[in-house]
Parts: C-alpha cells; sequence; structure tokens
C-alpha cells in the first residue's frame, strides 16, 4: 500500500475493494479474502482492514456472517448521481439535480462579500473590489454530504433569492429563471479533478486528499450577459458524468474508423 498517498491506508483498501465488488472480481454471494489475507495483499495492518471493511458494511457492500466470513452483498444501491452531458441543458439541470434520488440541501449562508474572488469577478465583468451575493449550500444524499456549492452574481439581479426560494431541494436555476424571470440562455462549464483540502473536507464530512470534482458553470441571459456564476464541488464516489456518443461518421486519424 503506497504510504505516501494523502487518503489514509484503510479509505484506500476499502476503495480498492469497492472498485473489485463493482468490476465484478468480487461476486453477490462470494466470501471476500479473510482480514488475516487482506492484511498481507495490502500490507497494512488488522487495524487498517477492520475499519475498511466497516466502511464497506456501512455502505451496504459487505456483510459479515460469524463463522464464513464477509459476504458480498447485491442489495449495495448505486446513489451516484450520474449528470448527463449531452448539450442538452434540461436533460443536465434534470440529471445533476439528482432528481432521481433522494437529494436533500441546506443553505448554509446567503451574503454580499467584498472583495470577489478574482476569476469570478473577471468573468461577470466586475472589479475584484466589487460586492457580490454570494450563496453556500450543501447537498447530501442518504445522510452523507456529497456536494458543496458557491453561486456568485451581482447584489442587484440576485439578491432577491432567499432561503424561503430555495425550500426543499429547489436548484438554483429554476429560481433564476422562475422567480427572478432571468432569461438564461447560454451555460458554459469546466470540469476538473481535484481533492479535497482541509476545508472542503470538513464541509463535505469525507477525508484530506479524497478525489472530488470541481465544477464552474457560467451562466449568461439572452443578451449574452452573464447572470451567474456557480463553483461545484462534487464528491468523486458520489458523482459520475455520463455520455452517448454515435461513432458511425467518425473517422479515425488515420482514415479508418477507429
Amino acid at each position: 500500500m503506497n504510504a505516501t498517498n494523502a487518503s489514509p491506508q484503510y479509505r484506500q483498501v476499502a476503495d480498492t475493494l469497492r472498485r473489485r465488488i463493482l468490476n465484478g472480481e468480487y461476486r453477490e454471494g462470494d466470501i471476500i479474502p479473510t482480514a488475516a489475507e487482506l492484511e498481507k495483499l495490502f500490507s497494512v495492518s488488522n487495524i487498517t482492514i477492520r475499519k475498511a471493511l466497516a466502511i464497506l458494511s456501512d455502505e451496504g457492500w459487505v456483510a459479515g456472517q460469524r463463522g464464513i466470513g464477509t459476504i458480498v452483498k447485491s442489495s449495495a444501491p448505486d446513489q451516484r448521481v450520474k449528470i448527463a452531458v449531452s448539450g442538452n441543458f434540461a436533460l443536465w439541470v434534470d440529471t445533476a439535480s439528482g432528481k432521481s434520488l433522494p437529494v436533500e440541501q441546506k443553505i448554509l449562508d446567503i451574503s454580499v462579500i467584498r472583495p470577489a474572488p478574482a476569476r469570478v469577478a473577471k468573468i461577470l465583468g466586475v472589479a475584484p473590489a466589487a460586492p457580490l451575493w454570494t450563496m453556500r449550500r450543501v447537498r447530501w444524499i442518504a445522510g452523507n454530504v456529497v456536494s458543496y456549492h458557491l453561486n456568485y452574481g451581482l447584489p442587484h439581479k440576485l439578491g432577491r433569492i432567499d432561503e424561503r426560494k430555495m425550500a426543499g431541494n429547489r436548484n438554483f436555476v429554476d429560481v433564476m429563471r422562475k422567480d427572478l424571470d432571468i432569461k438564461l440562455h447560454r451555460m458554459d462549464q469546466l470540469v476538473e479533478a481535484t481533492v479535497a483540502d482541509r476545508d472542503l473536507a470538513d464541509l463535505l464530512n469525507s477525508q484530506f486528499g479524497d478525489p472530488m470534482f470541481f465544477v464552474e458553470n457560467v451562466y449568461s441571459d439572452s443578451d449574452g450577459a452573464v447572470a451567474a456564476v456557480t463553483h461545484l464541488y462534487l464528491r468523486g464516489d458520489h458523482y459520475a458524468y455520463q455520455t452517448s456518443m454515435t461513432l458511425d461518421d467518425w473517422i479515425g486519424p488515420q482514415g479508418e474508423l477507429a
């Protein structure tokens, strides 16, 4: 086991075993290697293995049976939010909001900040010292915090958004369109792989160094003006991007269908 990895060893073991279950190396009903065998396999201590198996048991992937061992279960739910990458804005909103899952959210605060983050100020076309409206919130699924959201905009455009308008699981886009009557026309999205720092780990109830997605959404209105910027930090174990593409007419680099 790589001791220099930022993620704790027990989490590395849990992630590896989970991946093996997902890949079918350990199937439903299989008895996974004993704790002693896993200690040798991963070159870690018994307590590390026990912590890893406890994570998988809590997530519903495995169950211990006295006198038998640790058995792979079939009931582990896939509670990842699968975000559609299709170019269809309505489809993206529906999937990103996790409508098929029991997603809940909490507003941490709504305020006007100064100075603004330099990148956000530049995108919005304002000076760094200009005041910006901002909203911070977290979302969770079945008790697990899965994402942290930062919404930015100009106070005169977004200042009427309050906790009442965001009640329940309402998404930011719907509130801009339906409550503020902002004619959104375009969203530009940037997705980067990142890891949790200590602040994000605390907010997301995760571990320092855990894999995450950083997503920046820039919303423009029908006049081409930027209406809002959203920064999202998504836990890598609870989100996935998925798409379908047709290859019928694609010609490979050598002039042949790859």
